[in-house]
């Protein structure tokens, strides 16, 4: 009886998943709000966005001595982040990190996503023993 139930369990979670983090946000309200990080250390920087309860999203990967901007938009009607994708379409985030490539999530710094006046940051990043310190 058990597994009966598992097996359209999992059809289910297999076809809504997909569509559940594909879905996007409005670009109408959308203002960007630049997030520049620097990579002062000596090794390679990785940023994702978790854009639906489960999944992540890459947003720039930088090399030690480069920099990137990420490319986030803020609603202030609505207090929602974004991250447009290479089709232009803008993905709503929950949150935002960096982290040493190849243990990006055990090392994170998290971004501040403020829902109120978000402004502009720009980082400076490297790895340290116990994980990715910013300032």
């Amino acid at each position: 009886m058990r597994s009966s139930l598992l097996c359209p369990a999992a059809l289910f979670l297999a076809l809504t998943a997909p569509a559940i983090a594909g879905k996007t946000v409005e670009l109408d309200g959308l203002s960007a709000v630049p997030v520049e990080i620097r990579n002062s250390g000596a090794a390679p920087i990785l940023c994702q966005a978790e854009i639906a309860h489960w999944f992540s999203t890459d947003l720039a990967r930088i090399a030690p001595g480069e920099s990137a901007e990420l490319d986030l938009r803020f609603n202030l009607r609505s207090g929602t982040w974004a991250a447009m994708n290479a089709h232009g379409e803008a993905l709503p985030l929950e949150r935002a990190w960096c982290g040493v490539e190849g243990r990006t999530y055990e090392t994170r710094w998290d971004l501040s996503l403020a829902r109120t006046r978000p402004m502009a940051q720009q980082l400076d990043c490297r790895a340290e023993e116990t994980g990715l310190d910013c300032r």
